[in-house]
Order: C-alpha cells, then structure tokens, then sequence
C-alpha cells in the first residue's frame, strides 16, 4: 500500500509532514530527514537524505520553491517512496540500486517553499501570523488598485508563487540580483527581495548547498515540459552541464532549451549555483497546463521521471 498519495491535486505541508513520519516507520533504517531551517510563518523545511550517509558524492534534489508548483513537491515525495520500495540488488545501467547509492546520496528538499504552497493551496487559512495576513490583503490591494492584476483576491491567491512575505525564492539569489528588476513590491510574485538571500527559505538552501558541495544539483519546476541548463557557463563546467542536460532529456523526453533562443530571469537557484558556486545544475519544468497542475497530469509527468534518481546517480559517478 503506498503512503504518498498522488491521486488527487492539492498536496499539502501537512500531508508531506504525515508522509515522512509514516515512511520512516516503514523503512527507518532507509533514510533521515532533518528541519534545515524554518519558514517565515514557522513551517520547518527539511531535507531527506537517501542514500549512504557516507557516500563520497551527493545530489540535491529541491521543489517547490515556486508556491503554485506544489505538484513537483508531490513528485519528489513519490519518488521517495518509489526508490524505498525498490529492491536493492534492483539493476540500473548494469549496477545495482544499493552499490549505486552506497556511492550517491540524494539530498533532497521537497519542499521549499511551505508557507506561499500553503497560500496557493488554502488562501489566507494557510498562513497563521495575522499580520502577515493583513499585508498579503494588503498586496492585494495594491496591485489590484495599480492594475498589476485584474485577478479576483481568490485567484491572486491561487496563482501565488513566492513566500509570505511576498518574496519570489527563486529570484533571491546572488547571481544577476542586481540586474534582474521584475516587481518593485512584495506580492505574489517578481519581487526579488531586497538583499540576496534574504528570506529563510533561500538562506537554509544556500547554507546547505555549501556545507554538502553537491557532484550536481537539479530543481523541479512546473510547467512546461522542458529543461533548462544554460547560464552562460564555458569550458568544462559547460560541457558537464550540457551532458547532464542530455541525461535528463533522455530519461524524460523534456525538450533542452538554451539562453540563446529562451533567456529565462536571473537570480535564480540555477543561475547561482552554476555562475557563482560552479556546480553542475539543471532545472527540470513538469507537466503542459498552467500550474497548479491538474491531478490528470500526474501519471503522463510520473512516467517521465519516476528513473530520475537513478540516472543522476548514474551520472554522478561515470
């Protein structure tokens, strides 16, 4: 019987919490997790290590930093379960599962945005703090009465991609902060903040990302179906980045985009990990609808992904 339940749309902070708890009791000596920090309305944000804590290579792993993207961290959670469930002398490209995560562990942080999923998911009953509260109404308001939206308060909410203090996670970064302009004001999404790694969503990742120096690192997104790898990195960095790109690809069918023909917005987790930290990294975009993604797109994005581990640990090693 499977624990992380993916037949319905909404996947939320409480069910991912519950899903843990219960994987853990199943299989206890399979993996950890651990609060790697805490969210601005007090949610802890974990990151699950699978794999042996002594492998002498490391992945991260990381979704839902985009609030109404919230199906990838039901995705990853999936996969968890999926690879616990696997027999450990299970082949992948002609070595078992346990050799190959004897020498690869995966780190990875499901969810990393709980507070703005939670608005997405629940509106203003998903955040605790009143007052934090009042000032999303109050964002509201504001873009509304400058035609920033014409959205209902309802749907503003549903569409929601940054944190509770109305920040964009994935725009916080310290790789093109300076550059990147997009809302001058807290809201629901495009507003960077107003320091690189300023929240403590973005700030627990950058620790981690630092303290784990990761082989490579890939982040789910939805939507669109494709894969994004290009920052503008040359010479070996480059190349190990392009063969990553092609070993998701092949996996998933995703289409490669390149910054030539689809530049995407700086500030991003990506952009910083390869341009300032030199770690190879890809960001995988799930899914075809606008998200939140329908639970009718789970099982076509599941059949895509589910050998994901397994080639990026693959990868890792050859």
């Amino acid at each position: 019987m499977t624990i992380v339940d993916t037949s319905k749309q909404i996947y939320s902070y409480d069910e991912m919490c519950s899903d843990l708890e219960e994987l853990k009791s199943r299989y206890p000596e399979a993996f950890d997790y651990q609060s790697i920090g805490v969210s601005t309305d007090g949610r802890d944000i974990y990151e699950v290590v699978f794999g042996s804590p002594t492998a002498t290579k490391t992945i991260i792993i990381q979704a839902g930093i985009h609030a109404r993207e919230y199906m990838t961290s039901q995705l990853v959670m999936a996969q968890l379960e999926f690879y616990l469930c696997l027999p450990k002398d299970t082949l992948y490209g002609g070595i078992t599962l346990g050799e190959l995560f004897d020498t690869v562990s995966i780190h990875l942080m499901p969810m990393m945005n709980p507070d703005g999923i939670a608005i997405s998911q629940y509106g203003l009953n998903g955040i605790s703090n009143a007052d934090m509260r009042a000032k999303i109404r109050e964002w509201y308001d504001r873009d509304y009465n400058n035609g920033r939206t014409n959205a209902s308060f309802e749907d503003y909410l549903k569409y929601w991609k940054a944190n509770a203090s109305g920040v964009d996670l994935n725009r916080n970064f310290d790789y093109g902060f300076a550059e990147y302009s997009g809302a001058a004001f807290p809201g629901a999404m495009k507003y960077k903040g107003s320091v690189p790694g300023s929240e403590p969503e973005t700030a627990a990742l950058i620790r981690r990302t630092r303290e784990l120096n990761p082989a490579l690192a890939v982040s789910y997104h939805a939507s669109g179906s494709v894969i994004y790898w290009d920052y503008g990195q040359t010479g070996e960095l480059r190349r190990v980045c392009n063969n990553l790109a092609e070993t998701i690809h092949a996996v998933n069918r995703n289409e490669i985009r390149y910054a030539a023909t689809d530049k995407q917005d700086a500030a991003g987790y990506g952009d910083w990990l390869v341009m300032a930290e030199g770690i190879p990294s890809a960001t995988i975009e799930i899914g075809v609808g606008t998200a939140p993604l329908a639970a009718a797109e789970f099982s076509t994005i599941w059949e895509r992904n589910a050998a994901m581990w397994a080639a990026l640990a693959s990868f890792a090693i050859e």
